[in-house]
Order: C-alpha cells, then structure tokens, then sequence
C-alpha cells in the first residue's frame, strides 16, 4: 500500500492492486530491465570487467532477496530511477558541457519521490556526486536545482487546481516530521537472510577497498556508487512501512562492489562457495520456507 503523498505510485497502486499476477509480472519486467541497464553501465564505464554477466547476476538475485520484493513495489520503482540517475552523472563526469545530464538527475530524483517519498533526500546526494565529479561550472548546480524543482512545479500547480494544495503540504511536513528508527517487525527470514546479505557486504566492501582501481576516472566513478551507501541508511529514518523493501536501493552499489571483489580475487573457490551457498539459501527461502511457514 501507498505510504505518504506519493501521486505516482497511488495511480499504479489503484489500478493493480486487484491484478496481483499482473503487478508480479511488471515487476519482473522492470527488474529484469534493470539488470541489463546496470550491467551494461557498468560495463560501459569500466566499473566491472567487461563481457562479465556477474554482475548482472548478482544484481538479479539480491533484487528478489525475499518474496515480498517479488513484485511491483515503489523501490524496485526507485532502484530504476537509482539507475537512471547514476547514468546519467557517470556520463556528466566525461562530458561535463552536457548540463542536460545534470538536469535529468535532478529531475529523475524528485520524480522517483513521487514513487517512494524518502527518495526526496537523495538530491543531496545528486549535489555530492557532482563534487565527486569535480563540476565547477555555476550552471551545472543551477540546472541540477531546476531540474529537481520543475516536477514539483507540475504538482503545486495540480494540487491548487483541485484545492489540494494546502492538503498536500501538510502530508509533506507530517511524513518527514516522524523518524522511526525500527519501523516494522521484521519476519525471521528478514533476519536470517538479511544478516548473510549484510556479511557478505561487508566482505565485498573491505577486500574492494583494498583493490580499488588506481585510475582516477574509474575511482570517482566507484566513489558515487559507495555514496549511495550513506544514503541508504540516512532514507532509511523514513522508510517506516516501506522499511523491509529498503534494502534495495543498495543493491546497485552492492552489486559493483561484489563483483569487483570477486573478479579481482585470484583464489575464486571459498567466494564462489559463499555466493552459491547465498544463492541457494535465497531460493530455498522464497519457493519454499516462506510459503510453508507463513502461509
């Protein structure tokens, strides 16, 4: 269900709640999409090896990480403009006179909030991307802050036209005047899987920092990645219902993060136990467990 004013997911919510089959199958569409867009930027800006299809697995099986992600939900909707975002700085960063770039990523983050509210911070993170980026032309910050702005203009102005308005300040201010720090009870296969999920993150994170690209290029990219990270856990305050999808909006920067390590290990076989162990483990969980155990 919907949680807080978001417009664009409440059109999607109203028309294919009923359709369950339906909204499953988008969802599987969508996230397929995503994993050739991101194993394809990845590819492109040299962030994994390339010709390598890991990352696109990796990518696939950390989006279907418990059964409640298998459908069409406002942060598999948010990974996709997560994506899109990350496209198009990685691209601002070799061709810096395209401020059209900048103005797609401001744009594609209020827009994305329209799906999932908290998603509305990430623009600080747009902001820190083109210090990474090292943007030292006034426009790109001025477009940036337009683009952000417009769909905002486009809502303010709908809203006043049906006397909404003030109605949809106000569950603006509600939503992010309340952080929760747990927001729901988590099912015990959130915390089982989650905690594997987690180990193996923190391993992926600290073997990749140690064989981190020593071209420049490659590491700015790499670090506007990593940043997503932060931000993760800073939305996070404001998941509240929504906090058991939440995991996704990592799985981007998880998934770079893992496959560097992995392609860049010389003694393959305890990692590759550890993912097919981790792969199973998710399989079993959501064919199986789940469906025994809590239905």
């Amino acid at each position: 269900m919907p949680d807080g004013p978001v417009v664009l997911y409440n059109l999607v919510y109203i028309n294919l709640h009923d359709f369950p089959f339906i909204a499953t199958l988008f969802g599987f569409i969508l996230v397929l999409a995503e994993t050739y867009f991101i194993a394809s930027m990845f590819s492109r800006h040299e962030l994994v090896l390339k010709n390598s299809s890991l990352s696109a697995l990796i990518f696939i099986v950390l989006m279907s990480f418990l059964p409640p992600h298998l459908t069409l939900t406002p942060l598999n909707i948010s990974v996709g403009f997560i994506i899109l975002i990350l496209y198009q700085i990685l691209i601002y960063y070799n061709k810096p006179e395209h401020l059209d770039r900048v103005f797609i990523a401001g744009f594609f983050t209020s827009m994305a909030s329209f799906f999932y509210l908290p998603i509305i911070i990430w623009f600080a993170f747009v902001i820190i991307s083109l210090l990474v980026c090292r943007a030292g032309s006034w426009r790109a910050w001025i477009v940036t802050i337009i683009g952000f702005v417009t769909p905002f203009i486009y809502l303010a102005v709908w809203s006043y036209w049906r006397n909404e308005f003030i109605e949809t300040a106000e569950q603006y201010v509600t939503f992010f005047s309340r952080i929760v720090l747990f927001p729901n009870p988590f099912n015990t296969d959130f915390y089982i899987l989650g905690g594997y999920t987690l180990l193996v993150a923190v391993w992926g994170i600290l073997f990749y920092r140690k064989g981190t690209d020593k071209v420049v290029e490659i590491r700015a990219k790499s670090n506007v990645l990593l940043w997503t990270l932060f931000f993760v856990i800073t939305s996070f305050l404001f998941s509240r219902s929504m906090a058991v999808y939440h995991i996704a909006l990592a799985i981007p920067a998880l998934t770079m993060v893992i496959t560097r390590t992995l392609t860049g290990l010389k003694k393959t076989r305890l990692a590759e136990a550890i993912l097919i162990i981790y792969f199973f483990a998710v399989l079993l969980n959501n064919i199986f467990i789940h469906n025994f155990v809590y239905h």
